[in-house]
C-alpha cells in the first residue's frame, strides 16, 4: 500500500507538468461505442474519457450511442458538457425510442438516463440531430492519421457490425474493410467470458452483431477484450457523495441507479476504458505503472450464431487477447483509481486539487 500511494501521490505533480509541456505528449486518439442507458458505469467510463481527454491525455473524438433510447445520446451530453467538452460529437443509432430503463430482472437498479438528461445542462437538445454512428466512424476514421483511432466498444456491436458492412460514400472512396485497416490502431471490446463462456453484450441482445464483428473484423488490426470476470470483482463507485461534487451528474447516476444509499457498481466498462486509454503500460504522465497484462499469448477469439464465445488456440493469431490484472495489482487499487476520476471536479483540468484518498477508506 505504501509503494501504490508513492506512486498515487506524484499524480499530481505529472499531471501539472503535462499541463504545461502537452506539446511534448501524443494524445491517444478513441472514439467510444457505449449502451449508455441499462447500466451505469457506462457514465463512469464517460467521466473518466472526459477527465483524461482534459488533461491532455487522451483525444476523445466522439461518442457512439448503441442503445435506441433517445435519452442515451442526451445522457452522454450530459456528461461531456458537465466536464466542459459539450462539442465532442455524438451519435446515436436509429430508430429513436423514449423507453427509460426499467429494472426487469432482479426489481432493484433505477433509472438514471432520462433523470440526468432533464436536470442537467447538455449541449445536444434533440438526439434526431445527431449523425448515425456509421456516418461518425467514416467521417472520424477518414480525418485521422493512419492506425491512430482506438475504438472502445462498450455494450452491443451493432453500431460496429453496420461499418462493417458500410460501403464508399460521399465520406471517403474507402470500403469498410479498407477504411477500418487504414485508420484503426486497435479494437478494445468489454464483452465475453474467458476463455469461454456466455456474456450479456455479446449474447444478450443482438448475437448476429457479435457473431459478425467477432469474427469477421480486419485480422491485422489488434483485438483486445475485456471478460465479465474481469471487472466483475472490481467494486467502484464506493462513497461518491463523500468526494464527488453535489452538483455532479455521475454523483447522481449512480445514485439514482444503484439505489438504497449506495453507489458501488461492478466495473465492467470503467476497466475497459482505462485500458483502453492506457494500454499495457500504464502512464508516466501520470505516474501509473501497469495496471493490466494480457491472459494469452496466442489464438482468437470466436462467437457462435447465440453469442456464446471460445477462445481459439492457434499459434498463427497473436494479435487477439483477453485482458487480467498485472501482477501486484489489486481489485481495490483499481477501484480506488477509478473513484479518483468519477469525483475528479470538471474545473481542475492541471490536477492541482486531485483528492488524494486512502485507497482502504474510499473503498469500503
Amino acid at each position: 500500500m505504501r509503494l501504490g500511494w508513492f506512486i498515487f501521490a506524484s499524480w499530481a505533480f505529472l499531471l501539472s507538468a503535462l499541463a504545461d509541456n502537452s506539446s511534448i505528449y501524443r494524445s491517444k486518439s478513441i472514439i467510444i461505442d457505449t449502451d449508455i442507458f441499462s447500466d451505469v458505469d457506462d457514465v463512469g467510463s464517460l467521466a473518466i474519457a472526459n477527465v483524461l481527454h482534459n488533461y491532455g491525455l487522451v483525444d476523445l473524438r466522439g461518442v457512439a450511442i448503441n442503445t435506441h433510447s433517445k435519452y442515451g445520446a442526451l445522457a452522454a451530453s450530459v456528461i461531456n458538457t458537465y466536464f466542459g467538452n459539450g462539442d465532442i460529437p455524438i451519435a446515436a443509432i436509429r430508430p429513436l425510442t423514449n423507453e427509460t430503463f426499467f429494472d426487469t430482472r432482479d426489481f432493484v437498479l433505477g433509472e438514471y438516463a432520462s433523470k440526468i438528461a432533464h436536470n442537467w445542462p447538455r449541449s445536444l437538445n434533440d438526439s434526431s440531430a445527431t449523425p448515425t454512428p456509421v456516418e461518425l466512424y467514416r467521417s472520424i476514421l477518414a480525418s485521422s492519421e493512419d492506425q491512430s483511432i482506438t475504438i472502445i466498444s462498450l455494450g452491443f456491436l451493432n453500431n460496429l457490425a453496420a461499418l462493417l458492412i458500410s460501403p464508399s460514400d460521399d465520406i471517403t472512396p474507402l470500403t469498410s474493410l479498407n477504411l477500418i485497416s487504414a485508420k484503426v490502431e486497435e479494437l478494445v471490446v468489454m464483452g465475453g467470458r474467458y476463455p469461454s463462456g456466455r456474456e450479456f453484450n455479446f449474447a444478450g441482445v443482438d448475437p448476429a452483431s457479435t457473431q459478425h464483428v467477432v469474427n469477421n473484423w480486419p485480422r491485422d488490426i489488434p483485438i483486445t477484450y475485456s471478460g465479465y470476470e474481469l471487472g466483475k470483482g472490481i467494486l467502484s463507485g464506493g462513497r461518491l457523495a463523500d468526494y464527488a461534487l453535489p452538483d455532479s451528474p455521475v454523483l447522481a447516476a449512480y445514485q439514482w441507479y444503484v439505489g438504497r444509499c449506495s453507489t458501488i457498481r461492478e466495473s465492467w466498462d470503467p476497466v475497459t476504458t482505462l485500458y483502453g486509454i492506457l494500454g499495457l503500460e500504464g502512464s508516466r504522465e501520470l505516474g501509473i505503472g501497469k495496471l493490466f497484462a494480457y491472459a494469452n499469448e496466442i489464438g482468437y477469439n470466436e462467437v457462435s450464431v447465440d453469442g456464446t464465445n471460445t477462445w481459439v488456440n492457434d499459434s498463427s493469431v497473436s494479435n487477439q487477447h483477453w485482458l487480467r490484472l498485472a501482477d501486484g495489482v489489486t481489485n481495490t487499487s483499481v477501484a480506488w483509481l477509478l473513484n479518483q476520476l468519477y469525483a475528479h471536479d470538471p474545473s481542475d483540468k492541471s490536477c492541482s486539487t486531485l483528492k488524494l484518498l486512502d485507497v482502504v477508506d474510499i473503498a469500503s
